[in-house]
């Protein structure tokens, strides 16, 4: 969809180039993350791509059509365009900023409306409650979101986005990065998304282009990078601890022991057996409502009962087992996260749950097996 070919970009008075002979290709439906430090030129090349600035030299094409051939305001308006600072009116409506690039097209007014509730209820927002508002009314996450509805609005094939969640807090950050991946799944627009955030890149792109002084160093996917830095500056920018990072590639479910035990506290007496007869190193404990009410393992009766020299009681395998209530994931967290709780737990067990039902356990072992392997596979 979108392709590079040694492209540069030298400013006059310059000496280095801000892009240096950059070849790149981009396939449809797939997110790049451009990442780098300040200057490295990642920013620049998006501007190259709807021709907000000019390359020097080199060729950009989209979906086969080379850039420099269209008009630049059509080809503009043919591309959705996203950034940090998001750009909203304010003298205009919610409605009217969405509206902007389909009345430039010529789109009749009853189109338009029905449009930008379309996209207003794709992102989450009450059109009742938002489209008369203006960006003023609104928090920082909600103009964010608008920004995207506006890059949306004539349902682009190609989105460029100039570290589009920089400017919100934390929390919003995330839930804005989990509801675009969420929109990108339905979408599958071709995305060139900027960021100077290893942990966005990662979470955000399926490819990774890294760039450092006008150069691009390292293309591949989170993976890829992870496991196999090209050089010393790929390695030292992603971290040392880019083997917890790539824990955020993988899900829980990858790694869950679907073989269990379930008990209810009327079967606590016998636990080691039921246990012995399901093969299981844990139990699921329920209580009379046969809800959750924490689990045991094998280990740990083991040693309570190596150090007390008898058999546990069932009030002591029921205390044991509410110890370890709050130690359970969904099994679409991510490794990382699971791996995070346990540490915070103090414990090598997690239970893991489809929404309120049990599958499964994942445990510290499986964890750091997984770490160990190489690429992670």
């Amino acid at each position: 969809m979108i392709e590079l070919k040694e492209v540069t970009k030298l400013y006059k008075g310059q000496v280095a180039p801000a892009v240096d002979r950059l070849s790149l290709t981009i396939e449809k439906g797939e997110t790049c993350t451009f990442l780098g430090p300040s200057g490295c030129g990642k920013s620049t090349t998006l501007r190259m791509i709807n021709r907000m600035i000019e390359p020097s030299s080199g060729t950009i094409r989209i979906n086969g059509k080379d850039v420099k051939e269209e008009d630049p305001n059509k080809l503009r308006m043919g591309i959705g365009y996203v950034i940090q600072q998001i750009g909203l009116l304010p003298h205009r409506t919610v409605a009217e900023n969405i509206a902007i690039v389909p009345r430039l097209y010529g789109w009749p007014k009853e189109k338009i409306n029905e449009r930008v509730d379309e996209l207003l209820r794709l992102i989450g927002l009450d059109p009742e409650m938002t489209r008369n508002k203006y960006p003023s009314q609104l928090s920082g996450g909600q103009m964010q979101r608008i920004g995207v509805a506006r890059a949306m609005a004539v349902d682009p094939p190609v989105m460029l986005m100039d570290e589009p969640f920089g400017a919100v807090d934390p929390i919003a950050r995330n839930y804005l990065q989990d509801e675009f991946l969420r929109l990108q799944k339905e979408m599958k627009k071709t995305i060139c998304f900027v960021t100077h955030d290893i942990n966005e890149a990662i979470k955000m792109g399926d490819k990774i282009a890294i760039f450092n002084q006008g150069k691009l160093v390292q293309h591949g996917t989170p993976q890829e990078i992870l496991t196999r830095p090209a050089n010393d500056f790929v390695r030292d920018f992603i971290g040392y601890d880019r083997v917890v990072k790539k824990l955020s590639l993988f899900q829980v479910k990858e790694l869950t022991r679907r073989h269990m035990c379930i008990a209810s506290y009327a079967e606590l007496a016998d636990i080691c057996r039921k246990m012995n007869d399901a093969k299981a190193e844990v139990c699921f404990i329920t209580n009379a409502a046969g809800e959750w009410d924490g689990f045991i393992t094998a280990a740990e009766i083991a040693n309570k009962e190596k150090l007390t020299g008898k058999s546990v009681s069932p009030e002591k395998v029921q205390a044991m087992a509410l110890n370890q209530k709050q130690a359970v994931v969904q099994e679409t967290f991510l490794l990382r996260d699971a791996l995070s709780l346990m540490l915070e737990l103090n414990t090598d067990y997690l239970g893991v749950f489809d929404r309120n039902e049990p599958v499964g356990m994942i445990t510290l072992s499986d964890i750091r097996q997984h770490s160990s392997r190489k690429g992670g596979e």
